[in-house]
């Protein structure tokens, strides 16, 4: 069975084995999460771009990546939190909209950083609430359908034992605890 923990910190310094990044389809890791894991794990944020899109061509074969598709980059300078890969992944574009589209483009952006992580053997994970930030979903739907994904990953995992979604503010911590404890 795999545990579900919602924790308040900082993403790029999460003691997991993988972190998730919520990308942008072209991995510009231009603003939000993106561009914090970019800046922490090399330095300079245009030389993650670089390293991001040629593993995006070498894993995929093409310049972008579509919900439920995934790349791994190396973990670099946040080694020293212990973590090993940065697992990018899309979720939808809300602008404020939710609908049974975008819950499944998330639980597809969800799954497969999930079953990525699975397959490279690693036991902890730490996604960032994905789509609820500069994409505009609701918190509270993010947070549910983050909930509904781990749980139906639970029944096919291997070596995943632990899923934490990390949240940066005091007040989406609150709002999703709350989420969590329905």
């Amino acid at each position: 069975m795999v545990h579900i923990e919602i924790v308040k910190g900082d993403i790029t310094k999460f003691p997991a084995e993988a972190i998730v990044n919520a990308a942008n389809r072209y991995l510009q890791h231009g603003g939000g999460v993106a561009y914090a894991i970019a800046k922490a794990a090399a330095g300079n944020v245009a030389e993650y771009i670089r390293i991001s899109r040629e593993a995006m061509r070498e894993q995929l074969g093409k310049d972008s990546i579509e919900h439920g598709e995934v790349v791994v980059t190396p973990a670099l300078r946040l080694e020293r939190y212990g973590i090993k890969y940065v697992i990018h992944t899309v979720g939808p574009y809300c602008g404020g909209k939710w609908d049974e589209d975008k819950k499944e483009k998330l639980k597809k952006a969800i799954l497969g950083a999930l079953k990525k992580a699975d397959g490279f053997g690693v036991k902890t994970i730490a996604f960032p609430a994905i789509s609820a930030g500069i994409y505009g979903c609701p918190l509270e739907e993010v947070v549910r359908t983050f909930i509904e994904a781990v749980e139906e990953f639970s029944e096919e995992a291997e070596s995943v034992k632990e899923v934490h979604l990390v949240l940066y503010s005091e007040r989406d911590y609150e709002r999703a605890l709350k989420i969590l404890e329905k």
